[in-house]
C-alpha cells in the first residue's frame, strides 16, 4: 500500500508540470497528500482499519527516518526533523480531510497553496489542478470497497492535463 503511494507521489507530473519543489520536502509533501487521501478512506470503516491506518503512518515515518539517515543527517537530527514533519502530517491531515468534506474548494486550495507549494510560487491554474485531482481520487478511493484497500487492490490514475 505505501508502495501505491509513494509511487504515485514521486510522479514527474506533480514537480514538472504543476510546480511542486522537487526537494526532499516536496516529496514529503506530496507522500503526505496520497497518504492522507488513503487515511481518509481507511477511517471512514475505522473498526476495520486503524491498525492498518497506524501501521501505515509508522512505515512512512520510518522510511523518512531512513531517508534523512541516507542523507547524513545525524541521530538528534533526525529526531528533531521526523518530530517537526510528523506535526506537518497531522496538520494537513486535518486542513485537507476539513477541505475535502466542503463542497467549495476555498479551504483546500488555501491549504494547499500554505502546505504544498510553500516552497515555490504557484499559478492558480495549477492550484486548480491539485484541487481537483484531490478531490477525484478523494472520491475514487471512497468508490472503493474497503476489503480491496485492505488488500492493497487500489491505484491512483494520473493527474488531469498530464501525459499520463
Amino acid at each position: 500500500m505505501y508502495r501505491i503511494i509513494v509511487e504515485q507521489a514521486r510522479q514527474p507530473v506533480f514537480y514538472k508540470d504543476f510546480g511542486v519543489a522537487d526537494t526532499f520536502d516536496g516529496r514529503f509533501d506530496m507522500i503526505s497528500l496520497h497518504m492522507i487521501l488513503v487515511i481518509r478512506r481507511l477511517k471512514s470503516d475505522v473498526e476495520k482499519t486503524r491498525k492498518l491506518s497506524q501501521a501505515l503512518f509508522d512505515y512512512m515515518f520510518d522510511d523518512i527516518d531512513l531517508n534523512l539517515r541516507e542523507l547524513g543527517i545525524g541521530d538528534m537530527g533526525v529526531l528533531v526533523r521526523v518530530k517537526k514533519m510528523a506535526k506537518a502530517f497531522y496538520g494537513r491531515l486535518e486542513s485537507y480531510d476539513l477541505g475535502l468534506s466542503e463542497d467549495d474548494d476555498t479551504n483546500l486550495a488555501a491549504a494547499l497553496e500554505r502546505n504544498l507549494f510553500r516552497e515555490n510560487e504557484t499559478t492558480a491554474e495549477n492550484l486548480a489542478l491539485i484541487v481537483s485531482y484531490m478531490r477525484s481520487e478523494a472520491a475514487r478511493l471512497d468508490a472503493c470497497e474497503v476489503g480491496s484497500l485492505l488488500k492493497g487492490e487500489f491505484d491512483f490514475i494520473p493527474p488531469s492535463g498530464s501525459e499520463g
